[in-house]
């Protein structure tokens, strides 16, 4: 059977009617695209909880400057340790932002059934890693994933009984460490390119700044 027509679910002619009374049906653009779509719906969720997490960024970083400059250490360093939580959290958002969007490229891609059964294998485990990173911050995530994670299962048992799985496990797992260490690698670079060195509490002993004017880089 030409593919098109398995991806489009045209029907043709008696005998391909046969072929999938004998075998389950394939018509698995539908499926991938809602895929697409539930992934989106937690990226967007997860851009809103970014945005709110910046702008807390921006008001602990403005509190730990003005406690430094009224030399109150105790506040300077409560504030900035409160701002390294916030980019803690940050961070786990944004490497989860980037992980989601690359397996909606890959998915966005996919050519045949097999493809697709290459691309879900390792995006499942993307997002069980995604899910157990982000499940602490925004507990809303669950149920989304949940479907997610049965629309690739039914696609990956489809593709299983027509054998067109062909990608082992192992290598499945590869894939995912590369998405993921990417997506962690753009998270890092993209904060330290936004957010500016969180400021060094007043020294106990000279009651200076520090050496560079108070400005610490802030370890990612």
């Amino acid at each position: 059977m030409d593919f098109r027509d398995l991806w489009t679910g045209k029907k043709e002619g008696f005998a391909d009617s046969m072929k999938r009374g004998l075998r389950p049906q394939r018509n698995i653009r539908p499926k991938l695209e809602s895929a697409i779509r539930l992934l989106n719906k937690q990226m967007n969720k997860l851009d809103a909880s970014i945005r709110s997490l910046k702008e807390k960024d921006k008001i602990y970083f403005a509190k730990v400057v003005q406690a430094i400059k009224d030399h109150d250490r105790t506040m300077a360093t409560l504030y900035a340790n409160e701002l390294v939580e916030i980019r803690k959290a940050m961070k786990v958002l944004k490497h989860a932002r980037y992980a989601l969007q690359s397996v909606v490229v890959r998915l966005q891609t996919v050519q045949s059934v097999s493809d697709a059964a290459a691309e879900i294998l390792p995006a499942m485990q993307v997002l069980k890693n995604v899910r157990s990173m982000i499940s602490v911050i925004i507990p809303t995530v669950d149920e989304g994933f949940t479907q997610i994670n049965e629309i690739f299962e039914n696609i990956l048992w489809e593709a299983t009984q027509s054998g067109d799985v062909g990608m082992p496990i192992t290598t499945a797992n590869d894939e995912a460490l590369k998405i993921l260490h990417e997506a962690e690698r753009q998270a890092k670079e993209e904060m330290k390119q936004e957010l500016p060195g969180i400021p060094e509490p007043v020294s106990e002993s000279s009651g200076e700044y520090g050496e560079s004017g108070g400005y610490g880089e802030f370890k990612f």
